[in-house]
């Protein structure tokens, strides 16, 4: 899941901000590298706790508050990115 995200991430910073925002690959690559950590992060708190690495398993429940706070905000600069430019 981490590796689609690295390779999404990748080719979006390769390509200008207009390719991303035009329909087709760019949003599903966008959207990618956003929905990735959302759902990595519990998978990586519960191997950590599975394998009973308690640090680790605070360290990734500590990214979490982050990751939810940053997803929604990239979204919506994005969605105000995109209807500054259609207008």
């Amino acid at each position: 899941m981490l590796s689609a995200k690295l390779i999404a991430t990748l080719v979006l910073l390769l390509v200008d901000r207009d390719a991303r925002d035009r329909p087709g690959w760019g949003p599903i690559l966008w959207w990618v590298t956003k929905l990735t950590p959302i759902v990595a992060i519990p998978c990586a708190v519960a191997i950590a706790l599975l394998q009973r690495q308690f640090d680790a398993a605070l360290l990734f429940g500590a990214m979490a508050p982050f990751v939810a706070m940053a997803v929604p905000i990239k979204v919506t600069q994005r969605q105000a990115r995109i209807a500054r430019g259609t207008r």
